[in-house]
């Protein structure tokens, strides 16, 4: 390098090793997030030499081995990217520091725009998801999927069925064979129970599969599952279905949603919360069936891994 240029390195290494001591003493208390500070700081820095080329971040990685692996080349390079993707206001306002460095780097990588990898941030800190559950969403296609307005006959002023109901499902634990009968469905779904709760979303916990519900005149029913929402405080309850939308699902959930407002909710429940879970749905038939139900049920369908390409694709052609 030139004499200035060499100057120029020397007070980038300097300011480098300032912010890594200075952070190291934070890191103390707020682990992670003094690391992910770091690395943007550093990848700042590394970006405002751009046009020194490649032979910058080697010189820097040899200079910065008393720091260990983590200021290697590579790892040099992911923090130029990661300081390349977010600006310092995002960095703030968003929970980026309170996720780990491999689930960013997971993230930004997979994401094709920042509102993706910002929605997945969000998430992954709000639900608390380790980086293989990340990576499970990303393969899903979880934002894609939030995109889509689910088809709900009465939601909520303040939004809370919206956060509770979903267009559409992946049951990645079910295969065809699996969607030959509702039994064989449902018996899946509690085989898998874990997972099929984190596809429903934070705050479900399951009440009862073939739930019985007996009326005060002794007639007995058997809800297919009934849930508990914790942040809603409401009783959920699910019909599943292995075939298309139909008008006459709906009376069926709409007794046991107001049977069990009558029946099983408290002074400190909200209103019941009824969710049809089917194959498929038309929407027009589906919105004029529940047009003027006062009850909160929405519709959601469900799909298996190798049906969500064509599934996104038809919903973006309805759109466009």
């Amino acid at each position: 390098m030139e004499q200035s240029l060499e100057k120029s390195y020397l007070s980038d290494l300097d300011e480098i090793k300032k912010t890594i001591k200075t952070n190291q003493v934070k890191a103390l208390v707020f682990v992670n997030s003094a690391m992910i500070i770091t690395y943007y700081q550093i990848g700042t820095i590394i970006n405002e030499r751009k046009t020194w080329g490649n032979k910058y971040i080697r010189r820097l990685a040899e200079d910065l081995k008393e720091y260990g692996r983590g200021y290697s080349y590579e790892h040099l390079k992911k923090m130029s990217l990661f300081a390349s993707f977010f600006d310092k206001n995002e960095i703030g306002a968003q929970p980026v520091t309170q996720i780990p460095w491999g689930t960013i780097l997971l993230i930004i990588s997979k994401s094709s725009s920042k509102e993706e990898a910002i929605w997945y941030i969000n998430q992954a800190h709000l639900n608390n998801w380790s980086r293989k559950n990340v990576e499970k969403q990303l393969s899903q296609k979880a934002f894609e999927r939030k995109q889509i307005e689910p088809i709900i006959s009465n939601p909520d002023q303040d939004g809370r069925t919206d956060d509770i109901v979903k267009d559409t499902l992946v049951l990645s634990f079910v295969n065809k064979n699996d969607l030959l009968s509702e039994a064989a469905l449902k018996s899946k779904m509690m085989d898998n129970i874990v997972a099929f709760l984190q596809e429903l979303g934070p705050g479900f916990a399951l009440v009862g599969k073939e739930y019985k519900l007996t009326t005060p005149t002794n007639k007995n029913f058997y809800i297919d599952l009934l849930m508990y929402h914790t942040k809603i405080h409401a009783y959920v309850v699910i019909e599943v279905k292995i075939g298309e939308f139909s008008p006459a699902d709906v009376g069926q959930l709409n007794f046991y949603v107001n049977a069990i407002d009558d029946l099983e909710k408290t002074d400190v429940d909200n209103e019941t919360v009824g969710i049809l879970l089917c194959k498929d749905a038309d929407s027009y038939v589906a919105k004029t069936t529940m047009s003027k139900m006062m009850s909160k049920i929405g519709v959601s369908k469900y799909k298996i891994m190798e049906e969500i390409p064509e599934y996104l694709a038809n919903k973006l052609n309805e759109t466009n």
